[in-house]
């Protein structure tokens, strides 16, 4: 009997013996569903499901970024029209209480609750989880951003760059170590883990960095030949050398690179977004921020023993130190105002490259991803026609043919496989892992650049008013980050660390003197 005959005959068997069963639970009294009907419903629900998504496309996590960060312009840009002043953390000696001095501090307690309301709305609209909870984690960690920005403001301590990131880092691991003592347990408690949202928090914080074009374009070619000649290049070559010559897992490498060259947390949590990895974020971000601290302060004595002037030092911290408040206070500290500003824009055009590498990256790894399925699908399948040839020729020839046709199952595998389902298109996958807040952080860019008056006075103000709420955003970033630093677990992962610290002090060392090359080019002779 063929093979074909075998199988039909198989089917009107099982057809048979479904039939007989479904009027023998009739008789019985049990509901049936009907086949026509079982077939139905499932791709009702699925249009139905498809509808929902299509239409709710705006309510997720990645989304809410944007809203929120656009919600918070067009806060700011009001404020600032109606001449209300921007909070600000003033320096301070003896008395702490003394930094919420300044006028414009009467709006933070405004600002503290708009973040937590927005942000709890976001968590309504998506059902994350213990949602509901989420004010009492955010009071915890709003409080300690707050600590941290107040220490972060001290006179000694401002001196040594140690910076309010710094602080909520170390604050927020404090915590989460402390907490297994009084809670018997060492998972983070429900109530406080919902408010741990380390990409959301870094996600607005980009929304919201306004690129103002009017600074950028006296100094935006040698800006840009400092910040993007070097920084695609270097970023993939120290990333190769983690994987291949330290052993480090290709994302972390890839992560950890693109945090050092770019612009530290930032690019970390774009780069691990497009990659689908943003879990991995958090022990690169706790060791570029605490390592980036020696260059802040040797970086400005370093240009001033090499005689560099302002603007090829300004430059030179704007490309090779990682975040902006790092970049600011390095330049303060070589104390002059061309070195800020040129530190600023060089910064400024750093940044900007998070899109295009984000996009790059989601696209490269999309297709990375999908060409290794493929070829686990393609390998599975070939091991299974090479196990069913085996067994059919260990089959025994004289009752073959006889369990074909007397039998409703069939005892070895025939070589049949059922339909495998569609592949994935990339460009589809390029979407799915496309760090959503990049349009958000271009959206900003544009609105700010024409709608907002030409005032450079006007300008500025809503720029650091943006950048104040920004920073903020980033220090509950900072605190989120530190809670998932659990001690015992860096102990066990020693190796790993010592890795990561490794990578970290080649990238910054390459990262430095190519940069110092490039910025003393472009300034001296460009």
């Amino acid at each position: 009997m063929s093979k074909t005959t075998a199988l039909e005959t198989r089917s009107a068997i099982e057809l048979k013996t479904y039939n007989q069963s479904s009027n023998d639970s009739d008789s019985a009294g049990e509901e049936i569903v009907p086949t026509l009907s079982s077939t139905k419903v499932p791709a009702q629900k699925k249009a139905a499901w498809f509808k929902m998504s299509w239409l709710l496309w705006w309510n997720s996590e990645e989304w809410w970024s944007c809203w929120i960060g656009l919600i918070f312009f067009g806060c700011v840009a009001s404020a600032v029209k109606h001449d209300i002043p921007s909070p600000e953390f003033l320096r301070w000696s003896k008395n702490p209480f003394l930094t919420f001095a300044a006028i414009g501090n009467y709006a933070l307690p405004v600002i503290c609750v708009a973040m937590g309301l927005m942000l709890w709305v976001s968590m309504a609209a998506t059902n994350a989880p213990n949602w509901k909870k989420f004010p009492y984690g955010y009071a915890v960690v709003f409080f300690i951003a707050l600590v941290s920005k107040m220490l972060a403001s001290n006179e000694i301590l401002k001196k040594g760059s140690i910076g309010d990131s710094i602080w909520a880092i170390i604050l927020g691991c404090f915590l989460r170590n402390m907490l297994p003592f009084f809670t018997k347990s060492s998972i983070i408690p429900p109530w406080l883990k919902t408010a741990q949202q380390t990409e959301l928090y870094i996600a607005i914080s980009l929304v919201l960095l306004c690129i103002d074009i009017t600074v950028l374009k006296p100094l935006a070619p040698r800006a840009l030949f400092v910040s993007w000649i070097d920084t695609p290049t270097l970023f993939l070559v120290v990333a190769y050398f983690g994987t291949k010559v330290l052993k480090i897992e290709t994302q972390t490498s890839i992560i950890m690179s693109g945090a050092t060259f770019i612009c530290g947390s930032s690019a970390a949590i774009a780069l691990a977004s497009s990659m689908g990895v943003p879990h991995k974020t958090e022990m690169p971000i706790a060791i570029i921020s605490i390592f980036t601290i020696p260059s802040i302060i040797a970086l400005p004595y370093v240009a001033k023993s090499l005689e560099f002037s302002p603007k090829v030092s300004g430059a030179w911290f704007g490309g090779c130190v990682d975040s902006t408040g790092a970049v600011i206070a390095a330049a303060s500290i070589y104390g002059d105002q061309d070195a800020i500003n040129t530190s600023a824009v060089v910064k400024m055009m750093q940044n900007v490259l998070i899109g295009p590498l984000s996009v790059l990256m989601a696209w490269g790894w999309s297709r990375y991803e999908l060409q290794a399925a493929y070829k686990r699908e393609d390998d599975l399948m070939l091991s299974n026609e090479n196990t069913n040839e085996a067994v059919m020729h260990d089959e025994d020839p004289t009752t073959a043919g006889q369990e074909d046709c007397d039998t409703p199952s069939v005892k070895h595998p025939r070589n049949i496989h059922a339909p495998s389902k569609p592949r994935e298109k990339a460009y589809i996958l390029l979407w799915k892992r496309f760090p959503k807040f990049v349009i958000g952080f271009i959206i900003t860019a544009v609105l700010f650049n024409t709608t907002i008056d030409s005032d450079i006075e006007v300008r500025a103000r809503v720029n650091e008013f943006c950048f104040y709420i920004s920073e903020w955003f980033s220090t509950l970033s900072f605190v989120s980050i530190g809670m998932g630093l659990h001690l015992n677990d860096m102990k066990n992962n020693i190796h790993s660390l010592g890795k990561l610290i490794t990578l970290y002090i080649v990238a910054q060392m390459v990262d430095i003197v190519a940069t110092g090359v490039l910025a003393w080019t472009a300034f001296t002779y460009l």
